[in-house]
């Protein structure tokens, strides 16, 4: 089984959708993830020009997350080429100025669509 520390518990829960009464999605993923971020490392992205930080920051937690459950049949570099295309190309679902913004959109998708139940029911890893 994977092991999570409970702040990558919490990352996982917010972007498959099971936080919602506590932080609900506010239309961009890197607005809904201020909050939380905020919560675990104790500063707010908004003052103090603390924007492209937490932007590197988030980028950086994801990614290492991602990287971590990442289900073992997918290509293992297959999801960080959609990672770097999605960066470098704006899309319909995913027309972020920043390429960084952009990355942080693709990894949510990916980690959101992660199974945590293999196919022979066994836990993938624990939310709990």
């Amino acid at each position: 089984m994977i092991k999570l520390d409970q702040d990558e518990k919490q990352w996982i829960l917010l972007i498959k959708g099971q936080l919602q009464e506590k932080y609900p999605f506010k239309g961009r993923w890197i607005e809904t993830l201020k909050p939380l971020f905020a919560e675990i490392y104790g500063w707010n992205p908004d003052e103090d020009n603390n924007y492209h930080d937490y932007l590197r920051g988030i980028f950086n937690k994801l990614l290492e997350i991602q990287l971590k459950i990442k289900d073992s049949w997918v290509d293992p570099h297959g999801q960080l080429k959609e990672v770097f295309f999605a960066s470098f190309y704006k899309g319909i679902s995913n027309d972020e100025e920043l390429p960084i913004e952009r990355a942080i959109g693709k990894l949510c998708g990916l980690i959101q669509c992660t199974t945590v139940i293999n196919s022979d029911k066994t836990q993938r890893f624990d939310l709990l």
